[in-house]
């Protein structure tokens, strides 16, 4: 293992380097993500095959936790190919007689390889195809399709005599000017297929008639943009019963619209219908989606967020239980570094190859904060986010085993042995970060159970600064459950987390983690605004800089949505701030333009600046960028307190908060804040928009306590009968403040600690 093929990487390099050259010269297909993966490029590890039980040394160089490597095939074990110097793409095949094989996608074709027995791999055959990195594979029924970006169209591969060792090419079909893809789609509900990112038809969805699948034909598609990738699928219930709906990464294309989720209707593919488009925030490069088990849930993995927007690993979640009406509903993460790539659901986990992080799994029992369970890394050493390692996964085998390709060191097959968790919980909304100081929030959580499990104990661990101490948590029935928070020292800085049991003992917590990370608020009385700006007047802010073309400017959004413009105001009202406020091909060009506010009074303390900001780049040159930059002393010195830029967003209005305490430790009554959007260089398209721009004061005051804890009404300092009436009320609530002896129990024996303190009187 780890051959020295140092000459012909070199040679390869140069190769790839004119590759590069050609990318950036080809406005359908020079996509950040190619350039980047051919700048990262490493040497492949040759090696031997080597399966499980060999004395020799291999999984045990693998990190790895509930994952069982059972056999690993080096790229250079596919033989009869032009090369075989890069790993791509994986699918799998099972035949009429239950035997299963594994398909990897390889720089010069694809290899098949039978793993019925997974600890005695056999390679099958190979079919050679164009020099290209990328290769991907879909089959439906006993044909495998190949596309790539290196030409040949589609490769139709006939698998029905692979039982015998023999994969026959039938043809590389090509028509109509056709001849590229960056991928292929199947939709096995319905036996449809689909290429997209192709050197046609915008580089959009297009279908392909597969009426006879040894001679395919063109047949229609959605065109608007360019499409990375897909899944398609035949839709089951509500308005849309029976319909074939497509799930689309899109756009982001040189010349092309902000990237995102397109949801299409494809039932008849030459009239295809948009239903929803979503933008999510911090997007760099919406690269791939598959829906949950039971297609209530989207799970979007993006390709250049990592390391720009994102600092770890980050998969956006989306409601889709209406494909017309999508919302992102949460994101998940490894925390670690690495680019989350291809994913796929099955049986409520989701198998995800993360790059360099290899291959992770998800228990999604909660679809909306899946947990890892299981991972098995395929590139030791290195987590950066960086196009290396894991590229693919297939985990829809009848046995279970699953498939890893990874760019450098080929075909593993593994046995996940994680087992499903019985039981999980999350909050209901979203995590609260300002408590009232007076107590009576009420915070709620839900449960979810497989497997017949049964709930015993839900409780809030809340810690207001002396540890964590349990709050039981009332069933609501539906297993939601509530409590009601208590009375909390003002200004304090509270942490908390949810926990539930089962009654065979497994124990869940949300956050996962926890308490190691924990929810965090803080406990303040009322909020006032201090200064506040929806643009719809002027209220003194000034524009300058060095703009060719594409200044800030107030007004209501012209742009229709297209090409990095907002289509509306973050707020509602109409108005805001926008750079090069007209329709059509403008953009901010040739410099620097600065919107500035005017004179806030922060000087009072516990302030808070918020503020809305669109922001588009669409290639992302590294002086390309929006900052946003805080002064202190009426504009003569400036501080950046945020940065977008490069890949730093595809659009979408999202909100900001600074605590200005935090930034200057005393502030003064002449706070400024400004807008800085570049475009030094030609070729990136750069829009942003401002809105809502607000400056909050906190303030705390504590709430009067009772003399004791039968005292619970006002006028405190004194018991009488409406302090049994509050009491009565709770205890029948079971809210926490009527458990006196903090057992957890609500019976007799508080009420008769109760009378015991009330007859005590105040001290």
């Amino acid at each position: 293992m780890g051959h020295d093929h140092t000459s012909r990487f070199d040679f390869r390099h140069a190769a790839l380097m004119g590759t590069l050259i050609a990318l950036a010269g080809t406005s359908t297909n020079a996509h950040d993500d190619d350039i980047r993966k051919i700048l990262d490029n490493l040497p492949p590890v040759y090696g031997d095959i080597w399966t499980q039980g060999m004395s020799t040394q291999r999984g045990g160089i693998y990190a790895s936790s509930n994952i069982t490597l059972l056999a690993q095939i080096p790229l250079n074990n596919f033989p009869g190919l032009p090369s075989t110097l890069a790993g791509n793409d994986c699918w799998g095949y099972v035949s009429p007689s239950g035997r299963e094989y594994a398909i990897m996608g390889l720089e010069g074709g694809y290899g098949f390889v039978e793993i019925t027995n997974p600890t005695s791999p056999v390679v099958i055959d190979t079919i050679p195809g164009p020099i290209s990195l990328w290769h991907d594979v879909k089959v439906l029924g006993n044909y495998a399709y190949g596309v790539s970006e290196g030409g040949s169209g589609i490769q139709i591969m006939d698998l029905s005599d692979i039982d015998n060792g023999n994969v026959t090419l039938v043809r590389n079909w090509t028509s109509g000017g056709y001849s590229t893809s960056h991928n292929i789609v199947v939709n096995e509900d319905a036996g449809t297929m689909w290429v997209v990112g192709t050197n046609i038809g915008n580089g959009g969805l297009i279908h392909i008639d597969l009426s006879n699948p040894e001679l395919p034909s063109l047949d229609g598609g959605w065109t608007e943009m360019y499409v990375h990738d897909a899944q398609v699928v035949t839709w089951q219930g509500g308005a849309l019963d029976g319909r074939e709906i497509a799930f689309v990464a899109s756009g982001f294309s040189l010349g092309y619209s902000q990237t995102g989720l397109r949801i299409v209707d494809v039932t008849d593919p030459n009239n295809t219908q948009t239903l929803a488009t979503l933008f999510y925030p911090n997007a760099g490069y919406a690269h791939q989606v598959w829906l949950s088990d039971d297609r209530k849930y989207l799970y979007l993995n993006d390709e250049l967020d990592e390391g720009e927007t994102v600092s770890v690993t980050t998969t956006r979640v989306i409601n889709v239980e209406d494909p017309a009406n999508p919302f992102l509903v949460g994101t998940y993460t490894t925390g670690l570094a690495a680019i989350d790539h291809n994913l796929y659901t099955r049986d409520g986990l989701v198998y995800q190859a993360n790059y360099r992080s290899g291959l992770r799994v998800f228990d999604a029992l909660d679809p909306v904060n899946p947990v890892e369970i299981a991972f098995f890394d395929t590139f030791p050493g290195s987590d950066a986010p960086e196009f290396n390692g894991a590229w693919s996964n297939y985990p829809f085998f009848p046995s279970g085993n699953v498939l890893i390709s990874d760019i450098e060191r080929g075909l593993f097959i593994v046995r996940i042995d994680a087992q499903h968790r019985p039981m999980a919980i999350s909050t209901i909304g979203s995590p609260i970060t300002e408590i009232d100081p007076a107590g009576g929030q009420i915070l709620s959580a839900q449960t979810f159970t497989r497997d017949g499990a049964v709930v015993d104990t839900v409780s809030l661990m809340l810690d207001t600064g002396s540890g964590f101490t349990p709050m039981p948590m009332t069933s609501n029935g539906n297993n939601t459950y509530s409590v009601t928070l208590p009375i909390i020292t003002c200004d304090s800085d509270v942490r908390y987390y949810f926990t539930a049991s089962t009654t065979d003992g497994f124990t869940a917590t949300f956050p996962a983690d926890a308490p190691a990370n924990a929810f965090a608020a803080n406990v303040i009385s009322s909020t006032t605004q201090i200064f506040a700006d929806n643009f719809e007047s002027n209220t003194g802010w000034t524009v300058s800089g060095s703009v060719s073309d594409g200044a800030w400017e107030r007004g209501i959004p012209a742009g229709g949505g297209g090409r990095g413009d907002p289509a509306s105001d973050f707020d509602g009202s109409g108005r805001c701030y926008l750079t090069d406020n007209v329709e059509g091909n403008s953009d901010v060009d040739g410099g620097t333009t600065i919107l500035t506010s005017p004179a806030m009074d922060a000087s009072s303390g516990n302030t808070t600046l918020i503020y809305a900001l669109w922001y588009s780049n669409n290639i992302g040159v590294i002086d390309d960028s929006m900052s946003v930059e805080l002064s202190n002393n009426n504009g003569s010195s400036w501080t950046t307190i945020d940065t977008l830029g490069p890949e730093s967003q595809g659009g979408g209005w999202n909100q900001y908060a600074f605590d200005i305490d935090t930034i200057f430790p005393n502030p003064s009554n002449q706070v400024r804040v400004r807008f800085v959007v570049s475009d030094l260089f030609e070729g990136s398209v750069v829009e942003a928009g401002v809105d809502q721009v607000l400056l909050v004061e906190r303030s705390c005051e504590d709430v009067q306590v009772g003399c004791n804890q039968a005292d619970l009404a006002e006028p405190f300092g004194q018991l009488n009968f409406f302090d049994i009436s509050t009491f009565l009320t709770i205890f029948s609530a079971n809210e926490p403040a009527a458990d006196i002896n903090g057992d957890g129990v609500y019976n007799f024996f508080d009420i008769s600690d109760f009378l015991n303190i009330f007859s005590a009187g105040c001290p």
